[in-house]
């Protein structure tokens, strides 16, 4: 089974992490985080999976070591809210396997059994991916339903419950049914020291083609032109998160012109703005998000109507 990787970056100022080599509490000015995906849809969507799980309970990542000393070697990394499942607990250590990697965690960094549960959705709530060339998005759970849309092949849906054999999904304003089998599903875990030391050196080296800060301007305008500097940064923050991601395109162009992503582009809004160019203000928000500014961690999402997540003005991220 093939693991997918999704790669998360975030400035995280003045949070708390897991030194590296004393195993103490220090100040973290800017972190990053690599998270792969095992494909194991039950252990995210089912509540009797996480009876025997723990979620990272921190800002930023704890440290998994070798052995339940903090003088050990790091075996890995947790991203705060990833996932492991419990192998015992002794003392104050616990021992865990998380993706690939396995190893003991001080059992005051964890949340376990539902809390556990609850901190993973905050972090990363249940998306998956769509895998059908296109998939039929129906009113009711069944093949008798009626169609009333589609997803295309890549499509991330945002999935709210299971129902049999469909998932319920977020579709529009409100909520529809997609086949479970045709939406491959993971579960953000542990990383190695060395895959998260290539994640650091490499995290913030993204090519900027001609064109695509004017782009990251306009559509920071579309979507965040009413908010707060720190709320037109955020939208920024999460173009760029998704250019990292290893989920989506890998350059602001293709992110934002990604099919049914941005309902600027396809309403024409966008097209307009770049015509007359975006405001200072949103241009000095895409500079600093290019930059690295980065309030939303490692949100990849945000709207107006959901209520979870990071809220920052109006808007919603996770």
């Amino acid at each position: 089974m093939k693991n997918r990787t999704w790669k998360v970056a975030g400035i995280l100022g003045g949070v708390l992490a897991i030194s590296a080599g004393a195993g103490t509490l220090v100040r973290a000015d800017e972190t990053s985080t690599e998270i792969t995906n095992d494909n194991s849809a039950d252990s995210v969507l089912e509540a009797d999976a996480w009876e025997t799980k723990a979620a990272a309970n921190v800002n930023t990542y704890a440290n998994v070591r070798t052995e339940a000393s903090v003088d050990a070697e790091k075996a890995g990394v947790m991203p705060k809210g990833a996932a492991a499942e419990v192998i015992e607990k002794e003392g104050e250590w616990t021992r865990i396997v998380s993706g690939d990697v396995e190893g003991y965690v001080k059992t005051e960094l964890l949340a376990f059994a539902d809390e556990a549960k609850n901190i993973y959705q905050e972090t990363y709530g249940n998306q998956g991916t769509v895998t059908a060339s296109s998939l039929r998005v129906r009113n009711t759970p069944s093949l008798e339903g009626q169609q009333i849309g589609s997803k295309k092949k890549g499509s991330m849906v945002e999935i709210l419950s299971q129902e049999g054999d469909w998932y319920q999904i977020e579709h529009g304003d409100g909520s529809a049914y997609v086949a479970a089998e045709y939406v491959q599903t993971g579960e953000a875990t542990a990383v190695t020291v060395e895959e998260y030391k290539e994640q650091q050196a490499t995290e913030a080296a993204v090519n900027v083609g001609n064109g695509e800060l004017d782009l990251l301007a306009a559509i920071i305008q579309c979507e965040a032109g009413g908010e707060s500097h720190t709320g037109k940064v955020a939208v920024g923050a999460v173009i760029m998160n998704r250019v990292r991601s290893g989920q989506f395109p890998n350059t602001i162009t293709e992110v934002v012109y990604q099919s049914g992503q941005f309902s600027p582009v396809a309403s024409g809004i966008l097209s307009s703005v770049l015509s007359q160019g975006a405001r200072s203000d949103c241009y000095q928000a895409a500079q600093e998000a290019l930059n690295g500014s980065n309030p939303v961690g490692g949100a990849l999402y945000f709207n107006s109507g959901s209520g979870r997540g990071i809220q920052i003005g109006n808007q919603h991220f996770y």
